[in-house]
């Protein structure tokens, strides 16, 4: 299977799924000068991209005090951050401001556990109190996120570039109402 690059949007914040913070794990807000921390979960989790150490200031420069606001750890009782994710906006996306989910990344060692969801839960509430519409970019392996991207609400942005060819893959590995749905209409 090839490794597209793709474009998800929800166009509109209702019904925003709520996963509670399982036991033994917190979400805190990211703190100034903790670019460090993010690089660190980014670089374990990230199988397909080099994640080097500039990274995080060419992502976020434009708005660092936003951060504080809009970016999340998800950290063990201990206070160990195990997983990031950050509600971040875009300005001029097809002519109009979206929000969007950005950089989420789990540890290996705690991936699998239903972590992710919880993490979107609290940017997908931030992100509603912003934001009538959000996207987010993924890419066509990343199957278990995917499916956690539908089980929020984003569909598949079928006006891209191969967009088509992508999702058509990715539903021949992930059985999933909507992509059926879409699959249904001959839209994949």
């Amino acid at each position: 299977m090839k490794n597209y690059s793709v474009r998800m949007i929800r166009e509109n914040m209702e019904n925003i799924p709520q996963f509670p913070i399982p036991e033994g794990f917190a979400v805190r807000n990211y703190r100034p000068n903790e670019g460090h921390i993010w690089t660190r979960i980014q670089k374990a989790a990230e199988p397909y991209i080099d994640i080097d150490d500039g990274l995080f200031m060419r992502e976020f420069k434009r708005d660092l005090l936003a951060m504080e606001d809009r970016s999340f750890f998800l950290t063990t009782d201990a206070g160990e951050e195990i997983g990031t994710i950050t509600a971040w906006w875009q300005p001029e996306m097809d002519g109009e401001t979206w929000g969007q989910i950005h950089w989420v990344a789990v540890h290996p060692d705690y991936q699998g556990r239903g972590l992710s969801k919880p993490m979107m839960s609290v940017a997908m509430t931030r992100l509603k109190a912003s934001h009538e519409r959000c996207f987010l970019g993924t890419s066509t392996r990343r199957i278990a996120a995917v499916k956690v991207y539908l089980d929020f609400g984003f569909t598949p942005d079928l006006s891209r570039e191969y967009s088509q060819e992508a999702w058509t893959e990715v539903a021949s590995v992930l059985e999933h109402p909507l992509l059926a749905q879409l699959a249904s209409q001959n839209l994949l």
